[in-house]
């Protein structure tokens, strides 16, 4: 199962979609905390996450994430980040998206990090 964690509706919904098409399962959250209470309810094998959203913003997220799921993927996405910063930010685990996104890129990256029995 996939977690998409983006604040802004029409993304999210969009990024769901196109996972959906390609037979995943996805649950959605709109900020890191909804993030955070769905990980600890649900059997996650992939997290996808944007960067900037209210609450609890997606740097805070991932530091979570990994102290207590060290070994889940993430893919972190992000229109305001550069690429050095995300590498700054990110553990070999996770991987950097910046938006746009190209839905080809995002379902390959997922199909790469996305354990193969989970889908």
């Amino acid at each position: 199962m996939i977690l998409l964690v983006e604040d802004e509706a029409i993304p999210r919904y969009a990024f769901a979609r196109i996972l959906r098409g390609e037979g995943h399962e996805v649950k959605e959250a709109a900020n890191g905390e909804e993030a955070l209470e769905l990980l600890g309810q649900h059997q996650i094998d992939l997290m996808i996450t944007d960067l900037v959203m209210p609450h609890l913003d997606g740097f805070a997220l991932v530091s979570q994430t990994h102290q207590k799921w060290p070994s889940m993927p993430i893919i972190v996405m992000s229109g305001y980040a550069a690429q050095y910063a995300a590498d700054a930010l990110v553990e070999s685990l996770t991987e950097f998206l910046p938006k746009p996104i190209d839905p080809a890129i995002l379902i390959a990256t997922v199909e790469r990090l996305l354990p193969k029995a989970s889908k």
